[in-house]
């Protein structure tokens, strides 16, 4: 069984995972932004994960850190690692994956016009 600094070193960690440090400064990136950086505003599901944001986990400043569910954790570390990823759609049908080229029209964003038609039941014959 390795040691706890072994796996430290094997994986370039400078903050033990289980450690006291890492513990207080990912209480304080989920605490200042509790959703997932990824689904929001989409999803809205709330973040249990946090990333390294350039991939390097001895660079452990705040900048560098983002909140995400563990979904899109799972797959931001699979396609950093070159892996084909999938990210599925909305509840509106709209693809999560941001790169997509599915992209929502700017002219669903507006309300809709006012409807110019009357109808009133009583009028028909």
């Amino acid at each position: 069984m390795k040691t706890l600094k072994q796996r430290q070193i094997e994986t370039g960690r400078t903050l033990a995972l289980n450690g006291k440090a890492w513990g207080l400064l990912r209480a304080r990136v989920l605490n200042g932004e509790p959703l997932c950086r990824m689904c929001a505003p989409a999803c809205l599901r709330p973040a249990t994960d946090v990333d390294h944001i350039d991939n390097d986990p001895t660079n452990n400043s705040i900048d560098n850190l983002q909140p995400l569910c563990h979904e899109c954790h799972s797959r931001k570390t699979q396609a950093d690692m070159g892996k084909a990823v999938c990210y599925g759609c909305d509840s509106n049908g709209w693809p999560l994956d941001p790169a997509s080229h599915w992209q929502k029209s700017p002219a669903t964003d507006s309300p809709e016009p006012p409807c110019s038609l009357n109808f009133n039941a009583n009028s028909l014959p």
